[in-house]
Parts: structure tokens; sequence; C-alpha cells
């Protein structure tokens, strides 16, 4: 690192510049992923699907498969894909929707 042209060896030590720490917008939006689940072929997804959409998820991650499954494969990429995003970016807001 240089040091600044008024430092140096033998000098004094005075009070620089206040410079302003960046701090992160509060007012940034959220991010929301969402995520939709039924367990038969029979059941329809669009309702749950439509509703996330009006909440302003993006993305969602939906899927079709029985309760005997405990975790399922998109329910595995939505919470992988919310964790990328606090990891790469600690302040943003995530929030991680599931209607029913």
């Amino acid at each position: 690192m240089k040091t600044p042209s008024d430092r140096g060896p033998g000098r004094a030590w005075e009070r620089g510049l206040a410079v302003d720490a960046a701090v992160p917008e509060a007012a940034t939006k959220p991010t929301r992923v969402g995520y939709a689940r039924c367990s038969t072929a029979q059941q329809e997804l669009q309702s749950q699907l439509g509703a996330l959409a009006d909440a302003g998820c993006d993305p969602v991650f939906s899927e079709k498969i029985s309760t005997r499954i405990k975790v399922g494969p998109e329910f595995v990429k939505a919470m992988d894909f919310a964790r990328t995003i606090k990891k790469a970016v600690p302040h943003q807001r995530v929030i991680f929707t599931v209607l029913r």
C-alpha cells in the first residue's frame, strides 16, 4: 500500500479527511425464492405458482413428488439458490416462500 504524500517517517500523525463507509442500502428489495409442491400427478400446481408469482417470487421452483420422499430435488435446488445469494451478497435479504 502506498503511503500518502502528507505522511512519512518523523512526521506527527494528523487526522485525515473523514471517509464515509459504504453502508448497504436498507431499501433494497429482498430476493424472494418460491417453492411449490404437490404429492400426486392429479393435483394441480398452477394455483400455487400463480400465488407465488403474485407475491413477487423469482425464481419459483416446483415439483410433483410423493410425500414418501423426504427431500425433493427441486427443494434442494431452491435452498441452494437462496444460500448462494446469501453467501455472495451477505446484506441481501432472501425470503424463502412456500404457499402450502
